[in-house]
């Protein structure tokens, strides 16, 4: 029975920190994620507002390393991009983010890379001329960000498990002393549990019938 019960226990308080872990490196990624479509927001608001002002030579003369800028036509099709060749691009007409810049003024979307390990957020915005602004940062995935912590994550785990093993065996050996020190002569002067006390009726109604 302390076996079966140390199991138990034991089980439950790896599932549950497995699930807390779980649903903490979620919360936060997700809280992230929301902080970085924020600040892409407001870069595509100032790129946007530089490329009314300037047009070609604003996307020329800047300098960036983390954004990825694409400015798209009514039509789809790709007049600037800061990281590969206009001419060669797709239309970008059906892209989420360009449709609802389209219709809403302004798009958001979120793709992930066909390694899983990255995943692109893009920003969108219609300009007065009717063209579409965009810019795109990288991201890494909630995998990539679960294989990169994943060194200290199998620490705690290792932590958690020795505390989880120590608390089942205490708890365990708690559970079953009472059970351990019946005494089956005297059955209701037991300290034991309140569950327990029809049990301990019967057996102290079987004793005076004997005796």
């Amino acid at each position: 029975m302390t076996r079966r019960i140390f199991r138990t226990v034991f089980f439950v308080a790896i599932s549950m920190f497995l699930a807390s872990v779980t649903l903490f490196m979620t919360v936060l990624y997700d809280y992230f994620s929301i902080v970085r479509q924020e600040q892409l927001q407001v870069q595509t608001d100032l790129a946007a507002q530089g490329v009314q002002n300037e047009g070609f030579p604003y996307l020329e003369d800047l300098a960036i390393r983390d954004y990825r800028i694409t400015w798209i036509k009514g039509d789809g099709s790709v007049l600037y991009d800061s990281s590969s060749d206009a001419e060669g691009m797709e239309n970008h007409l059906e892209r989420k983010e360009v449709r609802e810049a389209f219709d809403k003024g302004y798009g958001t979307a979120a793709r992930s890379s066909s390694t899983l390990t990255e995943r692109y957020l893009y920003s969108a915005k219609k300009l007065s001329d009717g063209t579409i602004l965009r810019l795109s940062v990288v991201q890494d995935s909630l995998l990539a960000l679960f294989l990169g912590m994943l060194q200290p994550l199998c620490v705690i785990f290792a932590v958690a498990v020795c505390l989880s093993a120590l608390l089942a065996s205490r708890l365990s050996r708690k559970i079953v002393k009472p059970l351990n020190e019946l005494d089956l002569d005297e059955p209701l002067k037991s300290g034991a549990y309140e569950e327990l006390s029809p049990l301990l009726v019967r057996i102290h109604a079987q004793q005076r019938e004997i005796g």
